[in-house]
């Protein structure tokens, strides 16, 4: 038992790895509960679970650094060690990737219940340390979710970080894009953004548009009039549930109305409900 929540001689670890050979699993300390030990898993969410295999993944110096460096939170209210899962890793590394690489827009289909408040914040705060990103738009379906989103994004971010994630509406999202300081994560809803653009704002930064819930956030006449003003800025949409109306990836080519990919362009990564049933973070039918 002390040595499964980290007491004691290690307490001063931060993650640790468990295995019997056949089975391998890693959790951050403070962990209490199985169901928070995770098994490493490739791209395409197929477990990794024999130790060796696992440890040529998951134990060499480069993965190991970037683990705990950019793939841990801590979480302030509980004062407690939240690690990423295999699958909400992969989804940062390829938005990273793509905005080092390339200016072009991309989604990450995570099914509902998989984490994607906390797989967005850590992208979030990784862009704004990004030399390329002037600011992060986070941008939300409903005025009330700007709250809530603060306040989860709040709780995952250290306390130097914390003054530079901001709820903001039209006119101050104007004073902040202008800012002169470090890069900022800048909370606004959908609607605020759409009235800004209306009254005129432009920005002609680097700056990256994050939006939760695409699939609902993403349409109509917003979404055209946003890309007009923000013309240099790269999208990313998070949704559990795509419209494929058109797909690039299953070759579906239709034009009954605009669907995820019309709009946010490449798919960079997928874990659908089957996987997380797979791996018992959903419950299943």
């Amino acid at each position: 038992e002390a040595y499964w929540a980290g007491q004691g001689l290690f307490s001063f670890i931060q993650l640790f790895v468990i295995s019997n050979g056949a089975n391998t699993r890693y959790y951050s300390n403070g962990t209490t509960g199985i169901e928070f030990a995770f098994p490493w898993a490739d791209v395409a969410n197929k477990h990794i679970n024999e130790i060796v295999d696992f440890a040529d993944a998951f134990l060499n110096h480069q993965h190991l650094t970037d683990m705990l460096t950019q793939y841990m939170v801590m979480l302030e209210t509980s004062k407690s060690l939240m690690v990423l899962r295999p699958y909400q890793i992969y989804a940062v590394q390829k938005i990273i990737a793509h905005v080092q690489n390339s200016e072009q827009n991309g989604y990450i289909w995570h099914t509902t219940g998989s984490g994607k408040t906390v797989t967005s914040f850590k992208v979030a705060q990784l862009l704004a340390a990004a030399p390329k990103v002037k600011n992060v738009l986070f941008i939300v379906d409903r005025v009330d979710l700007v709250d809530q989103t603060l306040e989860n994004f709040k709780d995952f971010a250290y306390i130097q970080f914390k003054n530079r994630i901001k709820k903001v509406n039209g006119r101050e999202l104007k004073r902040e894009l202008s800012h002169k300081g470090a890069s900022q994560i800048l909370l606004i809803s959908v609607q605020g953004l759409t009235k800004a653009v209306k009254n005129g704002l432009k920005n002609t930064d680097r700056n990256v548009i994050i939006m939760d819930e695409a699939h609902r956030s993403a349409n109509g006449e917003s979404v055209q009039l946003i890309k007009s003003a923000f013309q240099k800025t790269t999208w990313f949409g998070f949704t559990g549930t795509p419209n494929f109306y058109s797909d690039e990836i299953n070759d579906v080519q239709t034009t009954r109305d605009i669907s995820t990919h019309d709009i946010f362009g490449k798919r960079l990564h997928t874990y659908t409900i089957k996987d997380a049933i797979g791996d018992g973070n959903v419950l299943g039918f």
